[in-house]
């Protein structure tokens, strides 16, 4: 049997997907007023034990994502608020997108696992196809994108 099209098969790294979990926890969180955001929190919303997340943190900050005060907490850079951000857009869109359009229930393992692999692109035609939704079905407000020409 000959397939054509999808040829190709990808898989990002796990890891890559774990630190993105962490982004969007830490960006979650930040929103809420916490700042610094403190481990206690992180591993509480992550289901993971401090002494492992300190050890993400660490290796996050190494690479520039946050800013790791000890006994304080971390704050996101711009380059970590960046994807922490993109994350919850992405999850917030595919969770609309199972709800409104294709009229499912919201399957956070399915939503969760797409959300690491949508582009800006992809990101963008979903939220212009669904006409730029306001709030996800949980009523929380979903980050806007350079497609979004809502006001404020």
């Amino acid at each position: 049997m000959q397939f054509s099209g999808c040829n190709h098969l990808y898989v990002d790294p796990v890891d890559s997907e774990n630190k993105e979990e962490y982004l969007e926890a830490v960006w979650m969180i930040e929103e809420t007023g916490e700042s610094p955001v403190k481990i206690s929190t992180i591993s509480q919303k992550l289901k993971i034990a401090p002494p492992s997340a300190v050890q993400m943190l660490k290796k996050l900050e190494k690479e520039g994502y946050l800013k790791y005060k000890t006994r304080e907490g971390v704050i996101l850079t711009r380059k970590g608020n960046r994807i922490g951000r993109r994350m919850v857009r992405n999850g917030m869109l595919i969770e609309s997108l199972m709800v409104e359009s294709l009229g499912i229930e919201i399957d956070p393992k399915v939503a969760c696992g797409i959300e690491h692999h949508m582009t800006d692109e992809f990101t963008n035609a979903i939220c212009s196809l669904m006409r730029h939704p306001i709030k996800c079905p949980h009523g929380n407000l979903i980050p806007k994108g350079t497609c979004c020409n809502r006001n404020e």
